[in-house]
């Protein structure tokens, strides 16, 4: 297991973006992805100094999850990590008592590799992205 990301929610994918690489250096390696299935639009970050980026979300119009999040103030949302077997994380984080809060689903922005989002008590939301299959 790796960490993938650093999910970040922003009012817009733009404006983020220009702040990250005022401030850190972080550029854009992705165009914006629109996820209809997530309702949000998406663009990864990196520093190349990491092997991490940042994905930065922009919540689409209506009930997107991102939308609640950025009326709670926006900023850090969840950590990712790649994982070769979501079903094996899955019987893990049920085993913990952890809270699937998105059950796997096509994802637009990893090519349609299935990802979930859990939420672990004392470290809050984790999303696992499938790795790429060889």
């Amino acid at each position: 297991m790796k960490l993938h990301h650093v999910g970040i929610v922003v009012q817009s994918i733009e404006r983020g973006a220009e702040l990250y690489q005022q401030y850190f250096g972080f550029r854009p390696i992705s165009a914006v992805v629109r996820d209809d299935i997530q309702k949000v639009n998406v663009q990864f970050l990196d520093s190349g100094a990491s092997e991490t980026t940042l994905e930065l979300i922009e919540p689409l119009p209506g009930d997107s999850p991102a939308r609640r999040a950025m009326e709670a103030g926006g900023g850090l949302n969840h950590l990712c990590f790649e994982v070769p077997d979501l079903s094996e994380i899955i019987a893990q984080a049920k085993t913990y008592g952890v809270v699937c809060v998105k059950p796997p689903t096509p994802a637009t922005a990893f090519g349609g590799r299935r990802i979930a989002f859990f939420l672990y008590r004392g470290v809050g939301l984790v999303e696992f992205v499938e790795s790429e299959k060889s």
